[in-house]
C-alpha cells in the first residue's frame, strides 16, 4: 500500500499514524499488522487518493515473499494443494481478522477469503488485495500455464473495475455469495518445483512455535474454523471436530467448559456472515440463505430475526441509510 500512496502524492507516514500504525510496521514481512487498523488505513487511502480499487493495486505487487516464513513454507510444500492447506492453516499468524478457505467441487477448486467481523471499514479493499496476493501465489506455485477460471467478490463493485479483469485475466463478478478465486482442481496435485522437504520441516516447526507463542484462544480458533467451514458449505460438528483433531464428544465438552456450544458458535458465525453479505453487497436474500446452509429464505429470516430482532431486508435497508 505504501508505494501506491507515495505514487499518488499521499504522505504514507501521516496516514498510517492516524490509524495507530507506522511505515516501520511494514519493514519486515513477519511483523503482525493489526487487521482493523490496516482496514481503516485502506479506507483512508481510498479517500485520499480517490482510488476505489486501491486494495488490488496494493495486493498485485505482493507475492509469497510478502508472507514471510509462511510464504517460504508454502513454496516448499510438496504439492500446490498442500501448500494452500498450509496457507489456510497458518494465515492467522499474519492475518487474524479473516479466514481463508479451500473448496473443491465438480473439478473446480476455490480459494477464498472471509472477513470475520461484519461491517468493518475497508474490508472490501482488504479482500481485493488478499485475492490479488492469492492469485500471485497460485501463479508462482503452478507456473506460466496456470489460469484462473473466475473471480468473485461478496462486495459491491468499485467505480472502475477494469484493473480487476486485466490483472486476474478471468471473468470477475461482484455482489457474489463469496470472495474467491476459481481454478481447475487438477492444479492442486501439481508438484511444486524446487520444494525442499528439509526446509519445509524446519519452517513447519517454526510456524507451530509462533502459533504456540502467540497463544490464540480456543474461542478464537473455533470461530475462525466455523467461518471457514460455513464458506465451504460443510459445517457439521463432525467437520469442526476433525479440524481440531478431536472427537465430536471432546469438542462438545471443550465448548461446554468455555460456556458455549457448537450451535451457539455456528449461530454467531452465521449472523456475522449474514451481516457482511447484507451490508456490503446486493446478494439476494434467498442466496444469502443458501450460502449459510438454510433450506429456504423463510427459515433464514426467522433465524435472523431471532439474532437481531428484525428481518434481513430491514437490516439491509438500515445499514444502507447509516
Amino acid at each position: 500500500m505504501i508505494p501506491v500512496l507515495l505514487e499518488h502524492g499521499v504522505d504514507a507516514e501521516l496516514l498510517l499514524r492516524e490509524v495507530g500504525l507506522s511505515t516501520r510496521t511494514f519493514d519486515h514481512p513477519d511483523n503482525v499488522v493489526p487487521f482493523a487498523a490496516l482496514c481503516r488505513a485502506l479506507r483512508l487511502a481510498v479517500e485520499r487518493t480517490g482510488l476505489t480499487d486501491i486494495g488490488i493495486r496494493a495486493g498485485m505487487r505482493a507475492d509469497l515473499r510478502s508472507l514471510g516464513i509462511l510464504g517460504y513454507f508454502v513454496a516448499n510444500s510438496e504439492t500446490v494443494g498442500r501448500g494452500l492447506h498450509a496457507l489456510r492453516e497458518f494465515l492467522h499468524v499474519h492475518d487474524q481478522g479473516a479466514a481463508p478457505f479451500l473448496l473443491e467441487e465438480d473439478g473446480i477448486a476455490m480459494l477464498g477469503y472471509e472477513v470475520l467481523d461484519p461491517g468493518i471499514a475497508g474490508a472490501e479493499q482488504m479482500t481485493f488485495g488478499a485475492l490479488a496476493i492469492a492469485a500471485n501465489v497460485l501463479r508462482t506455485l503452478c507456473g506460466p500455464r496456470f489460469e484462473l477460471r473466475a473471480v468473485t467478490f461478496s462486495f459491491q463493485n468499485p467505480v472502475d473495475s477494469s484493473l480487476f479483469r486485466k490483472f486476474f485475466k478471468a471473468p470477475v463478478r461482484f455482489n457474489a455469495e463469496r470472495s474467491a478465486l476459481a481454478f481447475d482442481a487438477h492444479w492442486l496435485q501439481e508438484r511444486i518445483k524446487g520444494a525442499d522437504p528439509y526446509i519445509r520441516e524446519i519452517l513447519d516447526a517454526k510456524l507451530k512455535d509462533t502459533v504456540a507463542m502467540r497463544g490464540e484462544s480456543f474461542e478464537a480458533r473455533i470461530r475462525r474454523v466455523v467461518r471457514t467451514l460455513l464458506a465451504t458449505g460443510r459445517c457439521s460438528e463432525e467437520d469442526a471436530a476433525r479440524a481440531f483433531g478431536m472427537s465430536r464428544r471432546s469438542l462438545a465438552r471443550r465448548l461446554r467448559t468455555s460456556g458455549s456450544s457448537f450451535r451457539t458458535v455456528v449461530d454467531g458465525a452465521r449472523f456475522d456472515a449474514a451481516r457482511t453479505l447484507l451490508e456490503s453487497s446486493q446478494v439476494a436474500i434467498v442466496e444469502v440463505a443458501a450460502r449459510l446452509g438454510y433450506a429456504d429464505s423463510s427459515t433464514f429470516a426467522r433465524a435472523f430475526r431471532r439474532w437481531s430482532g428484525t428481518s434481513p431486508a430491514l437490516w439491509r435497508r438500515g445499514s444502507r441509510s447509516t
